[in-house]
């Protein structure tokens, strides 16, 4: 880490007193069981997801169901709605299982940030599977918050998570920075006056963050 990038991390750290974190991709590795999920269900109805346009797509600017029955001009005979509640099934079955682990400095790094910082999970994912792999990774009690799909009317690339994550944790926006690896959740933080941390993975490399307060290589 450069002495000027060492600077703004910790003048950021110093004047924020509460972290805000994404969950799937940056404290699980749980993006390719997503897919899994998706895929298996589109499977069901003739269609396979290519893989890396889902990364982009999906997983960075959160395009989902509508933005591929629109790329691929898709006819299903099922009601996306219904689409979607298969996929939660299928994923809440992998969550469960003790499939999908934490990255292996997941946990060090919460704890360190927990130190000075008040923290909570800020994730499209349901709350209840966040916490099965919290659980099963025996990480539950660092996140006093932790607020999914079901806490926002609005996902990313929508500010509304991050806004309510804010509150639960009893500080204003600006008292709270974000850490990220999407693009939507980078707009989503900007859009809730958030200083927001990108982490770079296999899966962003050639994602352009722009307007991102800090940018790391790896966790």
């Amino acid at each position: 880490m450069t002495a000027s990038l060492k600077n703004r991390l910790h003048s950021l750290l110093t004047h924020c007193k509460a972290a805000i974190l994404d969950f799937d991709g940056l404290l699980a590795d749980s993006e390719p069981f997503h897919y899994r999920a998706y895929n298996e269900v589109f499977e069901r109805y003739g269609h396979t997801l290519d893989k890396e346009e889902y990364w982009v797509e999906w997983t960075s600017k959160g395009k989902g169901i509508a933005g591929e029955i629109e790329r691929h001009n898709l006819k299903l005979d099922v009601d996306p709605v219904d689409l979607r509640k298969q996929k939660f099934e299928v994923y809440s079955r992998f969550c469960q299982s003790g499939e999908i682990k934490l990255f292996p400095l997941a946990r060090t790094m919460a704890e360190a940030l927990s130190v000075k910082h008040k923290l909570a999970i800020a994730s499209g994912s349901w709350a209840r599977d966040i916490r099965y792999i919290l659980e099963n990774a025996s990480s539950l009690n660092l996140f006093p918050v932790i607020l999914g799909k079901e806490s926002a009317t609005k996902e990313k690339p929508h500010p509304d998570i991050f806004i309510n994550a804010a509150e639960k944790l009893g500080h204003a926006p600006s008292e709270c920075f974000v850490l990220e690896d999407a693009l939507k959740g980078l707009h989503a933080a900007r859009e809730a006056g958030m200083p927001c941390i990108i982490l770079r993975n296999s899966l962003n490399r050639d994602i352009n963050f722009a307007g991102a307060e800090l940018i790391f290589e790896s966790l």
